[in-house]
């Protein structure tokens, strides 16, 4: 009797000082966006439960893309949950973005306690407008190189 006299004071005070949250949010790259293209937007799903919520609340999300730890691009938006919520969103992939992995930070916090943060990969790339631009150019280089050739060739013949 006297243990559960403990238990029940126990659980008690847990409840006053140490409130536990069972917030649960998981962030998915669908397998079409897991290479996306410079300058382009990357989508990804975000799916939050919050079965403690009785009422709608507002969450505010915020999206980093890192690479090697420094922020590449950032964006926040605020969302209206009740007890789950499931959609897409996307972010901007800036033009100055090199290839490679990177990774998508997503925040949740709110007004109180709540602060979680849940992250994914996916890879960048170049779309190839850029090594067009450098073969053009080598290419028309080549091809004045060879008409001044042989516009010389034809004067020198006709000195002849």
């Amino acid at each position: 009797m006297r243990g559960l006299v403990w238990v029940v004071v126990f659980v008690l005070a847990l409840n006053f000082f140490g409130s536990v949250s069972a917030l649960s949010v998981v962030v998915h790259v669908p397998e079409k966006y897991t290479d996306v293209y410079v300058g382009e937007r990357f989508y990804f799903e975000i799916e939050i439960k919050y079965p403690e919520n009785p009422f709608r609340k507002d969450l505010g999300l915020s999206y980093e893309i890192m690479k090697d730890g420094e922020v590449v691009a950032q964006s926040k938006v605020l969302k209206a949950i009740e007890t789950q919520a499931s959609f897409m969103d996307f972010i901007v992939i800036p033009e100055s973005a090199e290839k490679g992995m990177y990774v998508i930070k997503v925040g949740i916090s709110d007004d109180e306690r709540l602060d979680e943060e849940v992250e994914a990969t996916f890879h960048v790339t170049t779309n190839g407008v850029r090594e067009i631009r450098v073969y053009f150019f080598i290419l028309l280089g080549v091809i004045v190189l060879v008409g001044i050739l042989v516009v010389i060739n034809i004067t020198l013949s006709r000195k002849r």
